[in-house]
């Protein structure tokens, strides 16, 4: 099997199996749900099966946040051996501080035997201690005059980023049947639950672009195909959904709080393999959100806040 490592984009040369990756839809009435201090406690995700398998493995993680000494210490409790041969993906957001994403990212090789790194917002702040912002990356990155948060310009100045990269990707499209591209931002909205549902509803408007999803595309396919999977992070929901042809994964760490949530789907199923012995892993199960939009249409004008968000905001 030859494998083809290129920025942003991870790629196999075998054939993919008719694998049955996308399995029977969980509905979302058969779970348990404890509501503790107004908040969702989700079920546990499952490890993936192909995690034990022999061969090529591509493990994907997102969302680290090593700043937090709950998450260092999960990083370093992976194991030193099991991983020896494997490729993990890291969909953004190690760590806000230099010395956090060095020793981090150490960690991580030392595992691993290639580590494939994409930054996230996190990464990237140049943050003051002690300032507090509703959402720190409107004031935490700093732009040239010709760029703004108001406008497309942030998503089109680094999105032409990429057009470098067009020879090689064209070499890996007439070369490979599988790929797996990855980012930390969200390329599509309905990757992301709806804004009644959120206690920070202004989240889906700081989450990716339509850019993101356009080059997407023009990687895997305007069609996409059964072999087609991109990797993402950001929100900190675990996601596993089929839209227009593409496999779309979450796999995020998330902060220590979410955890004992499991709005991140728990701990143990992480890193998730999502590739083995070459075929694609079955869908995460179960995964609460893109469970619930499986069986559920969203409905956009729909304004009336979930119940969970109603107590929150009744509370404060």
């Amino acid at each position: 099997m030859v494998v083809s490592i290129a920025p942003y984009c991870l790629s196999f040369s075998q054939q993919t199996c008719n694998s049955n990756y996308i399995s029977k839809h969980i509905a979302l009435s058969k779970y348990r749900r404890d509501i503790r201090r107004g908040c969702l406690r989700r079920p546990q995700i499952l490890p993936s099966t192909l995690g034990d398998a022999v061969g090529l493995r591509v493990f994907v993680l997102s969302d680290l946040h090593t700043d937090y000494t709950e998450n260092m210490e999960w990083v370093k409790c992976l194991p030193t051996v099991r991983y020896k041969n494997d490729v993990l993906i890291v969909a953004g957001d190690v760590a806000e501080t230099y010395k956090n994403f060095i020793v981090t990212m150490s960690l991580l090789k030392d595992r691993f035997e290639h580590v494939l790194y994409v930054p996230g917002n996190h990464d990237l702040w140049c943050r003051h201690e002690g300032e507090i912002y509703a959402c720190k990356d409107f004031k935490a990155c700093k732009w040239s005059k010709e760029l703004s948060n108001g406008d497309i310009s942030l998503a089109l100045y680094f999105d032409a980023m990429n057009e470098k990269n067009q020879s090689v990707i064209k070499e890996i499209q007439n070369t490979c049947n599988q790929i797996i591209t990855f980012s930390h931002f969200v390329p599509r909205q309905e990757l992301c639950p709806e804004k009644r549902m959120l206690f920070y509803p202004k989240l889906p408007k700081i989450i990716g672009s339509d850019c993101l999803e356009f080059r997407i595309r023009s990687i895997h396919g305007v069609e996409g195909s059964p072999s087609a999977c991109h990797v993402f992070g950001h929100t900190h929901f675990c996601w596993d959904s089929v839209l227009h042809g593409i496999r779309y994964v979450q796999a995020p760490l998330a902060y220590p709080r979410e955890r004992k949530r499991r709005m991140n789907g728990g701990d143990k199923w992480l890193p998730f393999c999502i590739y083995s012995h070459g075929k694609f892993s079955d869908r995460l199960s179960p995964c609460y959100w893109s469970d619930y939009y499986s069986t559920n249409p969203r409905t956009p004008h729909n304004t009336q806040l979930a119940p969970w968000v109603a107590r929150f905001y009744n509370q404060t």
